[in-house]
This record gives structure tokens, sequence and C-alpha cells, in this order.
């Protein structure tokens, strides 16, 4: 996100839209350091009226202030999704001279891809992120829930924290794709919808808030799973507590896990690793009642983990994110 603030205006530009969304600096450099959904908006925010790009200069040519607003007052009359949808892409084809989106419609789905004008285009992977999570944010705000992907792709390797992306794309979510694209099925495209004029204002007045975020219970047994761990994380959850809870079987679950590229103990310790992060940035809570609100039997157990997940200690990690305030 900072990457073209640097590069156009410079290093005190990047540090004043941190400040302003109160990010410290040292973030930067702590591995699996975390945000908050406020602190994501903000910096957001900053950066899109700084560059007065609305995609944060990951494109060739700028989509500049109020471009969102005009897309979805296009969209706001279309008799079902599907027509939106095809609205959608030919606004964007109008606007993007590195890749133009192609809409098609097989076996009862519906495909929206990014493809390259020019062969050897770099793929920018928050670009095709961004590009992905708008059309899915859009699409479910247009019919006021969350819809659940048949599939998403993406033109990029794996990353490192591919765990995180069942929070964001409610589906099946691949890598090392030919091309990056989204997928639903068709009978949630042929839905019609209703939304009126100030609805879209306040979604304008929230953005990028509500069409990245889901403002619906996500539907994957990663986001389920968290849920159940945040609210037993104090005691030791095994993954046959959670089938009981969940009414499944273990290997249901397993099997469900790896379909989302993750595993029970990489989802509770993704968790841990979070709220200890928010809680050494945000709360003078000591190491060792931390561990033991985490569910660890002590400090040493916690602080071994706590080094595992992000390369600190929690002492130094606090240090860290505390320096500049």
């Amino acid at each position: 996100m900072l990457h073209f603030i640097r590069t156009r205006h410079g290093e005190a530009a990047a540090a004043q839209a941190l400040a302003s969304a109160a990010i410290p600096q040292s973030l930067l450099v702590q591995p699996d350091a975390r945000l908050t959904r406020q602190q994501y908006v903000a910096l957001y925010r900053t950066v899109a009226a700084t560059l007065d790009d609305e995609m944060l200069g990951l494109w060739s040519r700028p989509i500049r202030t109020g471009t969102l607003k005009y897309l979805m007052l296009s969209l706001l009359d279309a008799p079902t999704v599907l027509v939106a949808l095809n609205r959608f892409v030919r606004f964007w084809n109008l606007l993007l001279d590195d890749y133009r989106l192609q809409i098609s419609t097989k076996s009862n789905l519906v495909r929206l891809s990014l493809m390259e004008r020019t062969p050897g285009t770099p793929v920018t992977v928050l670009g095709h992120e961004l590009m992905m999570k708008l059309i899915h944010g859009i699409t479910s705000w247009l019919l006021g829930r969350d819809i659940s992907l048949h599939r998403v792709e993406f033109a990029f390797a794996r990353p490192r924290h591919a765990e995180d992306y069942a929070f964001f794309y409610p589906g099946d979510v691949r890598f090392d794709a030919g091309m990056t694209g989204i997928t639903f099925t068709y009978q949630d495209c042929a839905e019609t919808f209703k939304r009126e004029k100030h609805e879209l204002w306040a979604f304008l007045k929230r953005a990028p808030e509500d069409w990245t975020f889901s403002a619906f219970h996500p539907g994957s047994v990663t986001a389920k799973t968290r849920d159940y761990l945040e609210q037993h994380i104090a005691r030791p959850v095994s993954i046959q507590d959670l089938a009981q809870a969940l009414h499944t079987s273990v290997r249901t679950l397993n099997r469900r896990f790896a379909e989302e590229g993750t595993h029970f103990q990489l989802v509770k310790d993704g968790l841990r690793r979070d709220i200890a992060v928010h809680r050494l940035a945000n709360s003078n809570t000591g190491v060792a009642k931390l561990a033991y609100d985490l569910g660890f039997s002590d400090a040493t157990g916690f602080c071994r983990a706590f080094k595992h997940w992000t390369g600190s200690s929690p002492l130094d990690y606090r240090k860290g994110a505390r320096h500049e305030e």
C-alpha cells in the first residue's frame, strides 16, 4: 500500500500516511504484525487521497477519486446481478490499460477473469487481490448477503499468509493459476436486487470497509473455527471438541481444512498470535497473564510459541510496537 506513495512523494509522505492511521513504522519490520480493521481502512483512505487514486497506484493508469461512485451508480438499476457484473466488466475495461476483465458463463457458473492485455505483464499481487475482493464485495453488497464463491484463483505463488485468504474470499482459493479470476454460481448471479441511493451513499462513505470486509458471517470452516476458539481461548480446545461443537466429524473437519489450505493447529496458532500481537501493542497486560488468557500452561511455553510465530519475544515485540508512540 505504501510502495507508490514512497515512489512518488517520498518517505516523509509514507511516514505521514502511517501516522494518520496510527500505525507505528516499526510494525513494518515486525514479522507477522497485524493491523486492525480501522487502521487498514484509515491507511487505504490516506494513500488513495494522497495519490488521487482509488486503487493505490497499483495499475498503470490512476483510478481517480470518484470512480467507485460512478461505477456503483451504473449498477443500481440493473435487473439482475449478472447484468450488474456485465456492466462492471465494461466499466473497468474503459479504465484499465494493463488488463481487461472478461466474463463468461459455463456449466451453471459465472467467471470474471483478469486477462493481461500484453503478454508478460507483471503481476501486482495487491492489485489482483483488491480487484477480486472488489468484485465479491460489490456483488455481496448488492444482494445484502455474503456470497459464497465457487472458486477464486490468483496468478501468483501461494503466499506465506495464505490461510488469511479464507476471511476475504469465502470459497475455494487457489494460487499459481494461469490467470486471476473469480467464479460464482449462476443461481446467485441470476438473482434480482434492490438498492436505493441513500444506501449507496452510506456504502461509499464507509469505503473501502464494506467491500473489503464482510458484513456477514463467513461460511469457511477457518472462520467458524476462529469464532469458536475465540469464545474458549483460555482452555485447551481439541479438534474433537470443535467437531462436536460444529456437529460434524473430525475427518470431515480435516478435509475441509485441507480444502482451505490449512489445518486445525495452524488456525488455533494464528488466532492466538493475532490476539497476542494486538494486546502486546494495545494493553499493559503482563506476559504471564497473557499466556494464561491464551490457554498456555506457563509463560515459557507462550514465549517460545510467540517467537516461533513472529521471530520476536513478547517483550521485544511490545517495545518495537510502542517505541514511536
